[in-house]
């Protein structure tokens, strides 16, 4: 699915990744190999931009410590054209998917 917007959660052990348009929503996980430490997880981060390759405009919700380091990631060199395209960081603690995609349909559709 070719989607232009999308909307990533995260804490430390997995990722949500919605990707949607005008109709229908696409989830994905991707879950942290890693320990426990999201700052130091470079694969879990490489994994969740590769979910986000064709998007036009996203955004990065989560609780604060993953959600400042992989914003952190992203911006300082490691994504620079997805950087360009990240509208908004939200503090989110868990939110459900409704209340993620409406969040999201709103900061990023329109």
């Amino acid at each position: 699915m070719s989607a232009p917007h999308a909307a990533v959660w995260l804490n430390a052990d997995e990722a949500h990744i919605y990707r949607f348009g005008s109709g229908e929503v696409e989830k994905c996980e991707v879950r942290a190999e890693g320990n426990g430490r999201v700052r130091d997880d470079r694969e879990y981060f490489e994994a969740i931009l590769a979910e986000l390759t064709e998007v036009e405009a996203w955004m990065i919700a989560g609780p604060s410590g993953p959600r400042q380091d992989f914003e952190k990631y992203v911006r300082v060199g490691h994504a620079e054209q997805l950087a360009k395209k990240l509208v908004g960081v939200e503090t989110m603690d868990r939110p459900g998917d409704g209340e993620l995609l409406r969040h999201a349909r709103r900061r990023l559709a329109g």
